[in-house]
């Protein structure tokens, strides 16, 4: 893995600058009146970067670099920082939202894949959001959990969302899609909405109870079926 730093690498006459982290811009988190914020530093695939700018009470860093909450999760979610296919997009909050809810899922769908796996299976939890190119020509990223065995994959159970609907989360178990909706916090923050730190707890236990339930049925819906011989 290059260093963090590679944006700002030495070489020939040249030398390593670290990135400033007080600045003199205001901050953009709602309410703040702080003007010590710096300038996020994420750059997409076309070159573009973030215009936002955060003081350090609302910035999020990865290897000393400060980026926006969103953006340090698309760099948290991607696992390094030069990805192959280049940054997604500036606007894209495809990656971040995936590892943001696989996070929140991991326990979870981990417990209910150990809990069916018979014998000769192993647990496999993939560690970064990984990206797929779609029928349509777009891109999808995706983070999942898996049983194999010696002959190969068993169970996926993965989360993921289309760059082009980057809004909208969708779970697979197996090849089949069993459930998607727009988190709540996502759509609030998309209509300009607050609310009290209670109702924000409450409305994200419904939003993953209601993924939970969907992965279960399908889970257990797919050992059945191994378990038939007339599905064999």
């Amino acid at each position: 893995m290059d260093s963090p730093f590679s944006s700002a690498a030495s070489t020939a006459g040249t030398v390593a600058r670290f990135p400033v982290t007080e600045g003199d811009l205001p901050c953009r988190a709602r309410g703040c009146a702080n003007h010590n914020g710096v300038l996020c530093h994420y750059i997409d695939r076309r070159g573009r970067r973030c215009d936002t700018a955060w003081c350090p009470n609302h910035w999020a860093t990865v290897g000393g670099i400060v980026y926006c909450r969103r953006h340090a999760g698309t760099i948290a979610a991607i696992g390094y920082f030069d990805h192959p296919a280049g940054m997604p997009d500036v606007d894209n909050r495809a990656p971040s939202l995936v590892n943001w809810v696989a996070r929140d899922l991991d326990a979870f769908v981990a417990a209910t894949l150990v809990q069916v796996a018979t014998q000769g299976e192993t647990f496999v939890r993939e560690p970064v959001v990984s990206t797929h190119a779609d029928r349509a020509g777009g891109r999808r990223y995706e983070r999942g959990w898996k049983l194999v065995d010696h002959t190969g994959l068993r169970l996926v159970v993965a989360v993921f969302v289309h760059e082009s609907e980057d809004t909208t989360i969708r779970v697979r178990v197996g090849s089949a899609v069993v459930a998607e909706g727009v988190p709540p916090w996502v759509e609030r923050h998309r209509r300009g909405i607050e609310v009290s730190d209670e109702t924000d707890r409450s409305q994200r236990a419904l939003f993953y109870a209601f993924l939970q339930k969907h992965i279960v049925a399908a889970v257990r819906t797919n050992r059945a079926l191994d378990q038939d011989p007339r599905q064999r």
